[in-house]
């Protein structure tokens, strides 16, 4: 029961946020529209609001697992709030898994709202595995929130965090291959872009809305996910046991 309430708790503190609603759900949505209304859309069956929408999709993933999971523990952190949650008969797992389950849920919201935009306004399709598609959801999701974490564990104010996800938003945004495609930026960043969690995520999403990949077609991108949820996950281990040193 203690996960069950903790989980709820973090739902409504979700949906209370409206700040974070504004950046986390509606901004993405805005994004989409704004940018597929002024590119055109065009007659063919691959327009740009079609290779749009997969990058839209993990741009909101990432920035949910990182944005809202980082600033609310590091607040939780500087408030000493944290420091409580431990000394209760409350598990660390239960904790973190509320944390993940009710994120993850909030990205399922975002993503079935961009969809439903997605195919009522500008005829997208979902032409490859559903399957694949919740699988990336979800290891992408574990990635990022991972990287929250991490962010989380480095930093003990808002102004230390603020420019580590910063930092991390722009380099993801401009070369996760999101808003146009990676073959046009120079190789050095084409190169660095290609092994981005955002990368893998994007495109998996991407041949699978608009191209009729499988599940086993996608397979190197949710290896390229679960390489990049090792690292993460080894990383902030590593650092909670120094911080506990």
């Amino acid at each position: 029961m203690s996960f069950y309430h903790l989980f709820i708790t973090n739902i409504r503190l979700l949906y209370r946020n409206w700040r974070g609603l504004f950046f986390n759900l509606f901004l993405p949505i805005v994004l989409y529209v704004a940018i597929s209304k002024v590119a055109g859309n065009g007659s063919g069956s691959s327009n740009y609001a079609d290779f749009l929408l997969p990058g839209i999709i993990a741009m909101t993933i990432m920035q949910t697992g990182i944005f809202s999971l980082a600033y609310y523990l590091v607040d939780l952190k500087s408030r000493g709030v944290l420091k409580r949650f431990f000394v209760t008969p409350l598990s660390t797992a239960e904790l973190t898994g509320s944390l993940i389950l009710s994120r993850l849920v909030l990205m399922a919201i975002q993503i079935a709202i961009l969809v439903g935009i997605g195919k009522i306004y500008f005829g997208a399709h979902v032409n490859g595995s559903v399957l694949a598609i919740i699988l990336l959801m979800v290891l992408g999701g574990g990635v990022f929130l991972g990287l929250g974490f991490l962010i989380s564990s480095l930093a003990n104010t808002y102004d230390e965090a603020a420019p580590m996800t910063t930092l991390l938003n722009l380099i993801f945004t401009f070369l996760g291959n999101i808003f146009f495609p990676s073959s046009v930026l120079p190789k050095a960043f084409q190169a660095i872009g290609s092994k981005l969690p955002v990368t893998y995520l994007a495109e998996g999403m991407r041949h699978n809305f608009i191209e009729q990949w499988s599940l086993k077609q996608t397979l190197p991108d949710f290896l390229g996910l679960a390489i990049w949820l090792v690292i993460i996950l080894a990383a902030t281990t590593y650092t909670f046991r120094l911080k506990k040193e």
